[in-house]
């Protein structure tokens, strides 16, 4: 009787673990080099974005109603409650996503006025983006009870970003 050992399926192993082993190393080196460990939960704004610190434009200003102001941030601006005002181009992808998160977040604040206005109809905003210094909807301000600016954003923000500068300006 021979050994259950023969030295040609013995050989055979050997290359066949050779074999899995190459494919393993091979596998982890490729899977390593791809990607860079993050996940992306949404496609990338086209516009990127820009807070502006106090110092930067009208924040830390109070904005002030003229005769060329829109009637409703006018009154909104006597009531001194909070305001946040968005500038935004119809069917812009980061306009609409800005446009749709201020709309989620509104319902929860309902001692804050919200005001959005088509940056393609002048006519309807008034002085607010001379006022405000807008240059690249999307564009929103928040301004806090005592009338005082106290954030600017351009471009795409998130939802989560916007609801703080609410509760921000709720507190001041």
């Amino acid at each position: 009787m021979g050994s259950p050992f023969r030295p040609q399926s013995l050989a055979r192993t050997a290359w066949a673990a050779a074999w899995v082993i190459i494919l393993l190393t091979f596998t982890l080196v490729l899977a390593a080099g791809c990607g860079d460990g993050t996940t992306p939960t949404t496609s990338a704004p086209v516009t990127p974005p820009t807070t502006h610190k106090s110092g930067a434009g009208p924040v830390g200003e109070q904005l002030v109603a003229s005769d060329n102001t829109p009637v409703e941030l006018a009154q909104a601006l006597t009531t001194k409650n909070p305001v946040v005002i968005l500038i935004y181009v119809a069917g812009g992808s980061s306009d609409e996503l800005v446009r749709q998160s201020l709309t989620k977040i509104a319902p929860k604040f309902p001692d804050v006025t919200f005001l959005m206005y088509n940056y393609n109809n002048p006519k309807e905003y008034g002085d607010i983006v001379g006022s405000l210094g807008v240059h690249y909807p999307p564009f929103a301000a928040f301004v806090d009870k005592g009338n005082v600016v106290r954030y600017l954003t351009t471009g795409f923000v998130d939802e989560g970003v916007l609801n703080q500068y609410v509760v921000n300006i709720r507190q001041l």
